[in-house]
């Protein structure tokens, strides 16, 4: 079904989020279409970063507050659970948890948090790149499962919101295996539909948290932006169209979309049903996106002391300022290729050197640094050739 439900939702109160996600949720059929009576409901929710909730990182808790609410009103247990970019054990997705505003919202919605650290070895014979690949296992103990969503520019992807946000089923730092190991965004785009396509029927729902999103450098470091808007669907390739839609983006020019369209999980994006308010009384012009890195290494036939030159010039990297590194070495320890290295200026501080030649381009330094400091640059080629295609 590729129906979405898009209704207003100008600011986080309680009243004002629960019903525009009520509303939502029953334009396709209300929740017990999807949760009964004693079931296991795991909330997977995106909690990329220790962020509190006003940097428009993460879900917001009062979203997932009015959802575990609902949930709960059919008599469902609810866990509400994700795995950031760091370990996945208790010390530090509590800390997560602490600063995101979960563990508060338990307290006051009713819902668990998941305190299961155990991985799960997932199996899926069906998949076009990934077949073999570890879960949370809270995910597999679900009934069922609602995806969580934040809808969120991405410096990688373009756009993240339903289709990314369940890469957080991938443990802790088997994230950033999967990066080295799916490189480039059409096998990355291929491996997050290979996990969507495990889950199944199980993954019953998407609620996307559209009321204040972020624009720029995403998906940690941009800049909060409202929208004022509440989506739900059971096809989260229909919600990412029209979250594209919402940010004045080509649904076709994001990588993720445009994979999902190729596999067949929607025919075109025009296939989309809009139930609720208006799309256009949402869409911002001026939204701060960011274009997919498009990076692919070069052919080895180009000798090997031009390609750093070549890389520089051609495409979007990171980079950080030496002066105003902090040196905590978060960005190295998550590098999924090692082109990242710890040095020492004269002063016996240490800054993030990056080895362009190795770097792959997928941006988890940028997402990860925690004093978002680590930026994305443009090279002078790439921005002239993108200038040219939009004349």
């Amino acid at each position: 079904m590729n129906k979405v439900a898009l209704f207003k939702c100008e600011q986080y109160d309680d009243e004002t989020v629960y019903n525009a996600v009520k509303r939502s949720i029953d334009a396709l059929g209300g929740i017990s279409a999807f949760v009964h009576s004693g079931q296991l409901v795991v909330l997977k929710v995106n909690l990329v970063i220790k962020f509190a909730p006003e940097r428009a990182a993460t879900t917001h808790p009062m979203v997932v507050g009015a959802v575990a609410r609902l949930c709960q009103e059919v008599g469902a247990r609810v866990v509400v659970a994700d795995s950031a970019g760091g370990p996945f054990n208790e010390r530090y997705m509590g800390a997560i948890y602490n600063t995101t505003g979960m563990t508060q919202a338990s307290s006051k919605y009713g819902f668990e948090i998941n305190t299961n650290y155990d991985v799960y070895n997932a199996n899926y014979e069906q998949g076009k790149v990934a077949k073999e690949f570890e879960i949370m296992d809270i995910l597999n103990q679900a009934d069922v499962i609602i995806n969580m969503c934040k809808l969120k520019s991405h410096s990688f992807t373009g756009i993240t919101n339903a289709v990314k946000n369940m890469f957080g089923a991938i443990p802790g730092l088997n994230k950033v295996q999967m990066h080295g190991q799916y490189q480039t965004l059409d096998n990355f785009s291929n491996m997050l539909y290979d996990i969507w396509g495990f889950f199944g029927d199980k993954l019953a729902l998407t609620v996307s948290d559209a009321v204040i999103g972020m624009e720029g450098e995403g998906p940690t470091n941009g800049n909060p932006r409202k929208i004022g808007a509440i989506m739900a669907s059971t096809n989260p390739l229909a919600m990412d169209i029209v979250g594209a839609r919402i940010m004045n983006i080509d649904p076709k020019s994001m990588p993720t979309i445009a994979t999902g369209i190729v596999r067949g999980y929607i025919q075109d994006v025009d296939d989309v049903e809009i139930v609720g308010d208006n799309v256009q009384d949402f869409v911002l012009t001026d939204f701060g996106k960011r274009i997919p890195n498009m990076y692919t290494p070069f052919s080895t036939n180009v000798p090997r002391w031009v390609q750093p030159i070549l890389h520089k010039l051609t495409t979007q990297r990171p980079a950080v300022r030496k002066h105003k590194c902090l040196g905590c070495g978060t960005c190295a320890r998550h590098c999924p290729v090692g082109a990242i290295t710890m040095l020492e200026r004269k002063n016996g501080k240490k800054y993030a050197h990056f080895d362009y030649t190795k770097c792959i381009r997928c941006f988890c330094c940028q997402e990860l640094c925690p004093f978002g400091i680590v930026k994305v640059k443009t090279g002078i080629i790439y921005t002239f050739l993108r200038r040219k295609k939009k004349k």
